[in-house]
């Protein structure tokens, strides 16, 4: 297989496996359905713990750091 030949880099910079993209979807998916069947409504949870809400929510929201100078820090969000 070509894969492991010598000189081959392997996957590209921000290439995203598949089975974590597998398992995205699927989550994904199970929660429209728990929230458009009435099972779980996010709305509530979140304003019943909104600290834990935002803890959530930053964690996915994707951050890049790109240092500028000694005292300067430039954060990127995507």
């Amino acid at each position: 297989m070509a894969r492991f030949e010598k000189g081959n880099k392997g996957k590209p910079k921000g290439a995203v496996n598949k089975n974590t993209k597998l398992v995205k979807d699927v989550f994904a998916e199970v929660f429209t359905a728990l929230q458009d069947g009435g099972a779980a409504d996010l709305e509530i949870w979140a304003r019943q713990n909104t600290t834990e809400f935002y803890k959530l929510a930053a964690r996915l929201i994707p951050t890049q750091i790109d240092e500028i100078g000694k005292n300067q820090i430039s954060i990127l969000i995507e």
